[in-house]
């Protein structure tokens, strides 16, 4: 049924082809090309224009019988260093050579789903309408599925491929973010000749950062200040710096409640030092959390159980296109692809977890046609 060797060089083919966020023309112009000639009706949306990329999301419908409408999707984006990728098979596993990240995250999910429709066609199974999604910038903060009209094409239920994890695994809680830039404006100085003239920004920011939560707060709640850029000169009070920030959590209520006392924490003590405070932190995506026992749940689990895959439901500190789906109203999992150490050079994945997706994408799409 499944064409193993197909699909497996499928993948390797598409993790060669350099995809970082906002430069996903090559793995673009590979889907397009694919999807053609799978004769499915193909869309490339005007996203890339709206965020800056060279490449917009690609959708491809696969029309069945109409019964039901169901989506699969997957982002082309990977993260960095993607450039010069070596995929290694060894022993089923299939890694790199340890100078780059492998982009099982998220071609695995791109591979079964084409792999899936090959057979679908070639046995020409009874299917429901399918829409194939391939989103961009999902690593930069799901900016492709945000411009997505999903609305077009009002799935019944939707099926991200991109997470952690066996196959047969499914995220069913998400939690929500917030992100952007806390800034603390001092005031310049000649640090050796008139250091009292100025307000060390940094030192500002230290005594702000002392009194605020980072870390795991609690077991819902993740707070990171990730980067910090400031200065001038090592002889002059630093002027100004700026700090990426970003939380998250289960609870909408703790990180609103998180942000408010931040947000209290910077502009009392920027003030008690006589300097400002610029806060350009705003909402992010927005979480969710599928119910034990719905319907979309319940599938999925007959599905695995038909195919011999343990059925396990978890939750996931990250995001993924799954939120913003789920945000519009449009009732979504993300689904385990089995790949592991993700986002480092140390990635790898399973060829039988590969396989495992595409058996999975199949029966969940016979499960949804009964």
């Amino acid at each position: 049924m499944i064409k193993e060797t197909r699909l497996i060089d499928s993948f390797i083919e598409m993790v060669k082809i350099p995809s970082p966020s906002l430069n996903e023309r090559g793995i673009g112009d590979y889907l397009l090309k694919a999807l053609k000639e799978l004769d499915l009706e193909v869309v490339e949306d005007d996203a890339g224009k709206k965020v800056n990329g060279n490449c917009g999301n690609i959708t491809a419908l696969f029309k069945g019988n109409g019964k039901r409408k169901i989506l699969f999707s997957a982002h082309m984006d990977t993260v960095i260093p993607c450039e010069k990728i070596n995929p290694i098979i060894e022993d089923g596993i299939i890694k790199t050579d340890g100078t780059s990240i492998l982009g099982g995250d998220d071609k695995s999910g791109i591979a079964a789903m084409l792999e899936a429709v090959k057979v679908i066609k070639e046995n020409n199974y009874d299917h429901p309408d399918v829409i194939l999604a391939f989103s961009i910038a999902e690593e930069i903060g799901l900016l492709g599925a945000s411009h997505f009209n999903i609305e077009k094409y009002s799935p019944d239920f939707g099926f991200i491929l991109d997470s952690s994890g066996k196959p047969g695994t499914a995220v069913t809680k998400a939690p929500s973010s917030i992100k952007g830039e806390l800034k603390i404006i001092g005031k310049a100085a000649h640090a050796g000749i008139a250091p009292e003239t100025g307000i060390n920004a940094l030192y500002v920011a230290s005594h702000a950062i002392s009194k605020m939560k980072l870390g795991r707060i609690d077991s819902e709640t993740t707070s990171n200040i990730g980067i910090v850029k400031g200065g001038e000169a090592g002889n002059i009070v630093m002027p100004e710096v700026s700090m990426k920030y970003e939380a998250r959590s289960f609870s909408k209520e703790k990180i609103d409640d998180f942000v408010a006392e931040t947000n209290e924490i910077f502009e009392k003590t920027a003030k008690e030092f006589g300097a400002n405070f610029v806060n350009t932190v705003e909402n992010g995506y927005t979480g969710f959390h599928i119910k034990k026992g719905s319907e979309i749940l319940a599938t999925v689990e007959k599905a695995c159980n038909n195919i011999g895959l343990p059925y396990k439901e978890q939750s996931s500190g990250g995001g993924s296109d799954a939120n913003v789906y789920n945000e519009k109203g449009f009732i979504s999992v993300n689904i385990a692809t089995g790949m592991f150490k993700v986002h480092t050079t140390d990635e790898m994945i399973e060829i039988k977890d590969i396989v495992d997706t595409c058996k999975l994408i199949i029966e969940m799409i016979k499960e949804f046609n009964k």
